[in-house]
């Protein structure tokens, strides 16, 4: 059974060839053209660009940290009960010297303490200066006077007793008087003489008294003059000028010397530093400009000039980058003063307040607003009511012109002092009927006119509308002043590195190069036959480069190198599905060569 089954698959496999073979046969015998035909390949689509010899630089941009250059905690040099603290960021100009003049500004007083012991300490350091004075004057008139006059007479009675004695002593040879005599006039001489001793003796001790006395004086004015600078410091100033940046104490805190009352840091200039790898940091000496470019409080981008300070001299262990720091001027971030139709003056001022803060004053319902809030007009107190803008309200960042009415008002207390720094009194409205809501409405601090105008705005100085007085003033447009520093502590800015040193060569964009089985090699067109086409040349790649905005240019080296030269139409675009000898069309590049 098995020898029939072969022969009958060699059976079948021979009428399979058979029939392939015949047909075979069939098709070489047919008169009909080839199938196949040789198709023409279209040319490929590429961008171009001329290449040229140049020396790019590379311009690199860093995120950089502003910090303060100088910052400092200020503190009382003695002992003492706070009287009087300042604000956090108030502006502070400092104290020149130890005496203020006409040439120099007045400083900003930043604390003040308790000052009535330092007070009397001044005034009995007066009086003992005054009592060693007079005992010094009255001891110079003994020394210049009374003993002079003292001795001077004890001379005339010496002299008297001697010629009295020479007398005594030829009568005694006579035998015209006793011996008791003669012994008389001996001890009137020995007298007359001990007193004179005594009368130089006392000079002495009077001439050397005297140097004691001066010596009094001299250490009752240092107590003065130390009683003085006690008192003297009992007001706080800064060394430099800057901006509170934190306080530590409130008005009753009693503090220790040196204890912190108030954080100065400077504002102009600021430190900016960045972060840079050993080799980067070796570029940069002190007194190199680098620019800096950062964002104001109106989004647009403003550019400044930082000068290198210094640079670490050791690396961060962490990080293992060195740190670089400029110094930078500040600059004020200005309020940008809207435009007004009616060429209306702006009047400004530095708060605005609401009207219930009696309880938190004196703990009890009256109307109380600081004192600087109530103008004087004719006669007449007001205060200007704040009408756009209302206590439990939020406000836009779009609409920070104040629009006001002035209410009239009588001031109905005292002076009320509140922590040492505010001066409140109490106020009722003159009209009974005016419409105020004690809970929510705002009343503005005191206002001013600024003497230049904003260049937004359509008034200027020549005008005498630009600059008004409050009697003149008829506006109702107010905005609050406040001056804030275009470089802040924990802002960030673009710092522009330094350019490397530019080498000359062939430069090329990065997808301008191909790379394949560790060669590299670009596509230059070339004429051949009249067509454009796709020429390989391998090349090599420099170790610099160089980045232009956000592309990165390559330095090519042909092998050999007088394969590239100038003018030569290198493929940018399309470069990554040619080969070579392809026929290419040029099309209008979507980008450029930077």
């Amino acid at each position: 059974m098995n020898v029939e089954t072969f022969h009958d698959r060699v059976g079948k496999r021979s009428s399979i060839g058979s029939a392939v073979i015949l047909l075979l046969a069939l098709g070489g015998c047919s008169n009909e053209p080839d199938l196949v035909e040789n198709r023409t390949v279209p040319p490929k689509p590429v961008s171009v660009f001329t290449l040229t010899r140049s020396a790019p630089t590379t311009q690199q941009e860093i995120t950089g940290s502003v910090v303060p250059w100088k910052t400092e905690q200020i503190g009382f040099e003695l002992a003492g009960r706070v009287a009087e603290v300042v604000e956090p960021n108030e502006m502070v100009t400092p104290q020149i010297g130890s005496l203020r003049t006409s040439q120099t500004p007045q400083s900003t007083r930043l604390a003040r303490l308790d000052d009535e012991e330092l007070r009397i300490a001044v005034e009995a350091a007066e009086a003992d200066v005054a009592v060693a004075t007079l005992n010094r004057d009255a001891n110079k008139v003994t020394i210049e006077q009374r003993l002079p006059a003292l001795i001077n007479s004890a001379k005339a009675e010496a002299t008297l007793a001697n010629m009295e004695l020479t007398r005594v002593t030829k009568l005694v040879q006579q035998n015209a008087i006793s011996r008791s005599e003669a012994d008389t006039a001996r001890t009137r001489v020995s007298t007359t003489r001990a007193s004179l001793a005594t009368a130089e003796a006392d000079l002495a001790q009077a001439q050397a008294q005297q140097l004691a006395l001066e010596a009094q004086v001299a250490q009752s004015e240092h107590r003065l003059s130390e009683a003085k600078r006690n008192f003297r410091n009992a007001i706080l100033h800064s060394p430099f000028p800057g901006q509170v940046s934190e306080v530590h104490v409130v008005p009753g805190t009693y503090v220790k010397e040196g204890d912190p009352i108030v954080t100065v840091q400077m504002m102009d200039p600021m430190s900016i530093e960045f972060e840079v790898t050993s080799r980067d940091s070796r570029r940069y000496r002190r007194g190199d400009m680098l620019s800096v470019r950062v964002t104001d409080g109106n989004g647009e981008i403003r550019s400044l000039s930082g000068m290198v300070n210094h640079v670490d001299s050791v690396a961060d262990p962490a990080a293992r980058t060195f740190t670089v720091s400029l110094h930078v001027r500040n600059e004020f971030d200005d309020v940008r003063v809207p435009v007004s139709d009616s060429n209306e003056p702006i009047a400004w001022t530095e708060q605005i307040a609401p009207l219930n803060i009696g309880p938190i004053i004196t703990n009890d319902q009256r109307l109380l607003v600081e004192i600087d809030s109530v103008h004087k007009i004719g006669g007449e107190n007001f205060v200007w009511k704040v009408t756009n803008r209302q206590w439990g309200t939020p406000s836009l960042a779009s609409n920070r012109v104040l629009t006001v009415e002035k209410v009239p008002v009588r001031i109905t207390s005292d002076i009320i002092p509140f922590l040492g720094k505010w001066k409140f009194v109490a106020i009722e409205f003159a009209d009974p009927n005016s419409q105020i809501d004690m809970d929510r409405d705002l009343i503005t601090g005191k206002l001013f006119f600024k003497p230049t105008a904003s260049p937004d705005t359509k008034f200027s100085l020549d005008h005498p509308e630009s600059s008004p007085t409050l009697e003149t003033w008829k506006g109702h447009r107010v905005m609050v002043d406040e001056q804030r520093w275009l470089l802040r502590s924990g802002d960030v800015a673009q710092v522009s590195l330094m350019p490397s040193e530019p080498h000359d060569g062939y430069y090329v964009p990065m997808k301008a190069v191909r790379e394949e089985r560790d060669e590299r090699f670009i596509h230059v067109v070339e004429m051949i036959e009249g067509q454009p086409t796709a020429k390989r040349i391998n090349v090599e790649i420099a170790e610099d480069n160089s980045v232009v905005d956000e592309s990165v240019l390559l330095r090519l080296k042909a092998s050999p190198q007088n394969r590239l030269h100038e003018g030569m139409q290198v493929v940018m675009e399309g470069t990554h599905y040619l080969n070579d000898g392809d026929l290419v069309l040029i099309t209008p590049s979507t980008g450029s060569l930077r």
